[in-house]
């Protein structure tokens, strides 16, 4: 993974449960809603959103990330949706968004952790936004080197 500003990270480790919208713990301003937005920097920057630890369900839950702006920190509208994926395939390291935000994006972002169906009896989510694209890939512990 490249460089990760901590203010551009939405959440780290977000328990989420229930069902309909839940708002990542942070919010990104962009500070003045008339610079151009963030597909105006030059920079090649990501949106990510990944489960970090394995969700569970009693039902058959779907998870959905969704990259949400606003003008106001209060009125949010989607952007970018992702794939609502059934919790049977949400296990830790799936990446759940990935994605170069779009130029009409407002003023304040957040990611919006969508789960219907049924609730989640646990997992953990995170998002942030970065320079380049996360690429560690988790191998098993305990080989030998020979």
């Amino acid at each position: 993974m490249g460089m990760l500003d901590s203010q551009l990270v939405f959440c780290q480790g977000q328990a989420v449960t229930a069902v309909g919208d839940n708002g990542s713990t942070t919010q990104f301003n962009l500070g003045n809603p008339n610079q151009g937005g963030a597909g105006m920097t030059g920079e090649n920057l990501w949106v990510q959103a990944i489960c970090s630890e394995t969700a569970t369900s009693a039902g058959l839950a779907t998870v959905q990330a969704v990259l949400q702006s606003a003008p106001d920190d209060a009125t949010w509208t989607d952007a970018v949706l992702g794939e609502a994926i059934p919790v049977a395939q949400l296990t830790a390291g799936t990446v759940m968004l990935e994605v170069q935000p779009p130029p009409a994006m407002q003023q304040y972002w957040r990611i919006s952790w969508r789960v219907a169906v049924a609730a989640l009896t646990a997992g953990t989510f995170d998002a942030f936004v970065s320079n380049t694209l996360q690429r560690n890939v988790p191998r098993p512990s305990g080989f030998t080197v020979e």
